[in-house]
């Protein structure tokens, strides 16, 4: 693990992701956490849990890691790589912050797609089951349905969260070396980032992802994950459909 991006969705995470895969690293976002390390992140958000030994396991061959549940734990990603450098960024206000995660969620939730891949999917199914948990853990959401997530969190619950989240980050900010820790904003571009990262500063534009919250419909066009999951759907629509042609056959003749 070289860099973990501690600061909560929906602060510019899907920028700074695609940032840092242009800078050459290997980065670990929501959908590659559920697809490589679920099982691993289940026994941690669960009755079980999880020792240092598993994070580094986890995260040995990792470049960077980003997003929930990651950034919730940064703590003990940190015991387990002590010179991982941490990149912090945060909304101006928690009901800034508040407004655009549950557009988000509300996004995902409405959509029709990711309702129809959680019957014909079985790889959506399990992302809907990793994000109960994700979801009860990070920010005290209530049971789910099956198709949904991240549905009926308190506002109020999930502000204190953020807020307590990034106070525990700027405590720990007073002690850490420049070297370890950059407080970054994808408004701020290469400079700052590459300077603190050691690595030259492309030639091109910092890339500015999920304007207007438009991660869901990025993820299902460009995600290889979603693309499976897409896929699956698929191939089980038309394993059903010929299913019903044969049986419809079979009655008919």
């Amino acid at each position: 693990m070289k860099v973990l991006v501690i600061g909560f969705p929906k602060t510019g995470t899907k920028s700074l992701h695609a940032a840092l895969k242009k800078l050459g690293y290997k980065v670990y976002d929501y959908e590659h956490n559920f697809y490589y390390l679920r099982k691993q992140w289940i026994k941690i958000l669960t009755r079980e849990g999880g020792t240092k030994e598993d994070f580094y396991e986890m995260y040995k061959d990792v470049d960077t890691s980003m997003d929930m549940p990651a950034c919730v734990f940064w703590k003990e990603i940190l015991e387990a790589f002590p010179d991982t450098k941490l990149i912090f960024n945060e909304r101006k206000t928690e009901d800034e912050w508040w407004a655009s995660w549950d557009r988000t969620a509300e996004n995902i939730n409405n959509n029709k797609l990711m309702t129809a891949m959680a019957f014909l999917s079985p790889t959506a199914f399990s992302i809907f089951q990793y994000t109960h948990h994700v979801g009860r853990v990070t920010l005290g959401a209530p049971p789910q349905r099956f198709c949904t997530s991240f549905r009926g969190i308190s506002p109020t619950v999930a502000k204190m969260r953020y807020r307590t989240h990034n106070a525990k980050i700027r405590e720990f900010r007073e002690t850490a070396s420049k070297d370890q820790f950059l407080t970054f904003h994808p408004s701020e571009g290469w400079g700052p980032l590459c300077e603190f990262l050691g690595k030259p500063v492309p030639d091109e534009d910092f890339p500015y992802k999920n304007k207007g919250g438009s991660v869901l419909d990025d993820l299902l066009k460009d995600s290889p994950i979603f693309h499976q999951m897409k896929y699956e759907m698929g191939v089980l629509l038309a394993i059903l459909v010929i299913l019903v042609a044969v049986l419809l056959f079979r009655w008919l003749y």
